[in-house]
């Protein structure tokens, strides 16, 4: 059968027009509706950006607060190495006297006694690294034979008495103490860095 369209042509054409125009107005509402959501969104982000700067600011801040609150303890830190290094000069060849005496007194030979004794330090440079020996010991003394003598310059030598090293006997000449006849004799050895104190380090404070 055939199909009688009844709708005049010119209402037809307003229809699809009013149609096409719904349909426009359709698509800008979403195209809109998504810009907005794309602004919000990116917004979004500016706002936690400029959140993280701030806060960074603010941990800037606190540690320019705790560098400066640092400052006095720079002062006293420097003011601390600068007085270990005055006092490392100073004891830089420091010889424990009263050790290497006290140890001696307790090694002398039964048939040997001493009259005097001297000690120097020679070597004061700290870079000077060849030198083995950083000073001397000189002695007097008196023994009753010459194997007596012997014995006292191998007590110096053994491991028994460390920091000294190199020892002679100079002088040696026959004498006598009432009627015994006696042996007068002097002695040199070389002083070593085990000769040293330690109160260098006994005396820089431990540091918590």
């Amino acid at each position: 059968m055939r199909t009688i369209n009844l709708i005049p042509q010119e209402g037809k054409r307003q229809t699809d027009g009013r149609q096409q125009l719904l349909l426009l107005l359709a698509l800008g509402l979403i195209y809109i509706l998504l810009l907005g959501v794309i602004t919000v969104w990116r917004q979004g982000a500016v706002d936690d950006a400029e959140a993280e700067v701030q806060e960074q600011r603010q941990v800037n801040q606190a540690l320019e607060v705790e560098i400066n609150s640092l400052a006095d303890a720079q002062a006293a830190s420097d003011e601390f190495g600068a007085a270990v290094a005055t006092l490392g000069v100073a004891l830089i060849n420091d010889v424990s006297w009263g050790r290497l005496i006290n140890d001696l007194g307790r090694l002398i030979p039964d048939r040997v006694w001493l009259t005097s004794y001297s000690g120097t330090v020679n070597r004061l440079d700290p870079a000077d690294t060849e030198t083995s020996s950083i000073g001397e010991l000189a002695f007097s003394g008196v023994a009753f034979e010459r194997p007596d003598v012997a014995a006292w310059l191998r007590v110096l030598d053994s491991d028994r008495y460390p920091g000294v090293v190199g020892t002679w006997a100079t002088g040696i000449t026959q004498s006598n103490i009432g009627e015994a006849e006696t042996i007068n004799f002097g002695s040199t050895t070389s002083l070593t860095e085990g000769a040293l104190s330690s109160r260098f380090f006994d005396r820089i404070p431990e540091i918590p």
